[in-house]
């Protein structure tokens, strides 16, 4: 291959994934399986949900690739039209992950993006937005970058009712204000959220540095989540 060839440069939806306590995940039990594989296992049943209630999207709409503790989503390029795929994706991603015991730290942002072919080397803004703002969450959660805001804000799509604004999302070194928070609602409504009993399972069975993070998210979680009657 000539170097044109090798390379695939675009401007994209990147959605990226860190695994909170990885190297408490991939000890192997007596059967030689890893507790992190599971990870694949919600990947697949993201996609089988994608295809099933998911109108606009088909197949090759989500890229994905895992690099040891981080896990990636790339969509082909910026449209509106990939930014409600890839938000779908994430979100039912992170449900299942967090149903399954599989704490991540996730941010959605986009961008120029460019990779080889046989996705073995990843650049570009897309990529390094969302793979900072990942590990700068100090909690379990997954956020929208300032560029993606700025991005789907011009495409006059409604940011309002999984995404949210509070002064209580958790980063380290970028401002909170200009973030916005997943709040784990995805279409729930009439009960209370399933998604605390299993927080406070992997709270238990956490190391102690990392307990606080598991109590951030259920008090987010706790005082954003909306009773629909």
């Amino acid at each position: 291959m000539n170097d044109n060839e090798k390379w695939i440069h675009c401007d994209c939806w990147f959605a990226c994934f860190d695994i909170l306590g990885f190297r408490n995940m991939v000890s192997f039990d007596d059967n030689g399986s890893m507790q992190a594989l599971y990870v694949m296992k919600d990947y697949e049943e993201t996609l089988n949900h994608l295809n099933n209630v998911c109108d606009v999207y088909k197949e090759g709409d989500i890229n994905y690739c895992w690099l040891s503790d981080t896990f990636i989503m790339f969509t082909p390029d910026d449209s509106a039209r990939d930014y409600t795929v890839i938000e779908f994706a994430a979100k039912y991603f992170m449900d299942k992950c967090l149903y399954t015991c599989i704490p991540l730290r996730g941010a959605i942002s986009v961008g120029s993006f460019t990779r080889s072919r046989d996705n073995r080397a990843f650049m570009g803004k897309a990529f390094i937005d969302a793979f900072e703002y990942a590990e700068d969450q100090d909690w379990i959660g997954l956020i929208l970058t300032p560029t993606a805001i700025k991005k789907i804000e011009s495409y006059n799509l409604n940011l309002i009712y999984d995404f949210i604004a509070s002064d209580t999302i958790p980063m380290k070194k970028y401002n909170p204000k200009e973030v916005l928070a997943y709040r784990f609602q995805n279409g729930a409504s009439n009960m209370p959220s399933r998604f605390l009993p299993k927080l406070r399972r992997m709270k238990s069975q956490a190391e102690d540095k990392h307990k606080a993070k598991y109590e951030r998210t259920e008090n987010f979680i706790q005082k954003h989540y909306q009773f629909i009657e």
